[in-house]
């Protein structure tokens, strides 16, 4: 039976590769540098769960993307984690539940790949 399929999305290369390795260690990772390429690769073929960072090509791409996701009947059921910096840079703190932060977590960067794995494996096993 294949693993459980993880749809990365983040526009920082550095960030994405080590990210992967890490979710690697238990899950297939699919990426997609921006939001485009991640609906379309979401809609295509929805994955277990999508990991989005907040700041892309413009500053809410990912609120943008995960609203998008959450309207789509074949994406809408697919859990989102939040993962960025966006708090740090503007030191304001989202809550996950809004209407403008649809997702089951929203983590700050930096995370320690023990504590990604274990959020991760919290909303899709």
């Amino acid at each position: 039976m294949p693993g459980k399929r993880i749809l990365l999305v983040d526009d920082d290369d550095v960030f994405v590769e080590a990210v992967r390795a890490v979710l690697e260690t238990r899950y297939e990772v699919d990426t997609a540098p921006n939001g485009t390429e991640a609906l379309r690769l979401a809609r295509e073929n929805p994955p277990d769960l999508v990991i989005l960072d907040v700041m892309m090509d413009h500053l809410s791409e990912g609120f943008d993307v995960a609203r998008q996701l959450r309207t789509d009947e074949r994406t809408k059921d697919v859990p989102i984690i939040m993962l960025t910096g966006v708090d740090q840079v503007y030191n304001v703190r989202m809550e996950v539940g809004e209407d403008w932060v649809p997702c089951e977590k929203y983590l700050e960067k930096p995370i320690a790949p023990e504590e990604l794995l274990a959020h991760v494996a919290e909303v899709i096993g």
